[in-house]
């Protein structure tokens, strides 16, 4: 029997690699179906997470990648200051933990929300992928847009108004979403103002007056923490030519 979960918002989701609806958006999409069984062998199961706990902390020592099976989690690190600097959101289907190929994680990875995801040991996946020349060639295809995605986030904070970031960011997790199949124009933030606020680098008050703007401008209307798109177009002309550089994370 194949296992399911709710993907919050939208119904429910598979979570065996096999039959998973999300194997063409996870590392699976580099194995082929006679290899599909050793590489279901090496992947754990980890008990569900609760909202605001640790997968892993800074530091820990580096032993897996993980995929996300349902709910979302996002990544953090300290700065200087001791302050928490968000620096990704991973929704199911993406794959993340790459921070820690110096050895140890560089940052934390924290569940947004009740979540599940797949462990993918190092040493079983250094194996497998030396085996299936198909799966290595996606993991560095992975890696290589996990790199593209943080100067693309660089770029966004560094030369972007506060409206083009949020606007960026939006289209971004609409995009995100409709690779899923679920609705590009309207969806569910499983994230806090405040955490979308950190992230952007911009405050919380900025983010909550530029939804406001946007529900005045009737480009999109927010319901709690469900986004509506009314004119997609003029989200996108908000983001000012800078729609190819949006932050992309590790999906297919």
């Amino acid at each position: 029997m194949v296992d399911v979960a709710e993907f919050p918002g939208n119904g429910p989701i598979r979570l065996t690699c096999k039959d998973c609806s999300l194997a063409e958006l996870c590392l699976p999409r580099g194995v082929s179906p006679d290899d599909m069984g050793r590489f279901e062998t090496m992947v754990d199961q980890r008990p569900p997470l609760s909202r605001d706990e640790p997968l892993y902390r800074t530091g820990d020592r580096f032993t897996a990648l993980y995929a996300v099976k349902s709910g979302s989690l996002k990544t953090l690190v300290s700065t200087q200051d001791g302050e928490n600097q968000i620096t990704g959101f991973y929704l199911p289907g993406e794959l993340f933990g790459f921070d820690g190929f110096d050895d140890n994680h560089s940052c934390s990875a924290v569940a947004l929300e009740r979540s599940n995801v797949c462990e993918l040991p190092l040493d079983s996946i250094e194996e497998l992928s030396s085996n299936i020349p198909s799966l290595r060639r996606e993991l560095d295809r992975l890696m290589a847009r996990q790199i593209n995605s943080d100067q693309s986030m660089l770029l966004l904070l560094s030369r972007r108004s506060a409206d083009e970031r949020l606007a960026t960011f939006l289209v971004s997790l609409s995009m995100r979403f409709q690779q899923r199949g679920f609705s590009a124009n309207e969806f569910r933030l499983s994230m806090s103002r405040h955490d979308i606020a950190n992230y952007l680098g911009l405050a919380a008050e900025t983010v909550s007056r530029l939804f406001k703007r946007l529900k005045e401008s009737k480009i999109a209307s927010v319901n709690g923490r469900t986004i509506i798109v009314h004119d997609f177009d003029a989200l996108r002309d908000g983001i000012d030519g800078c729609a190819g550089s949006l932050p992309e994370r590790n999906l297919a």
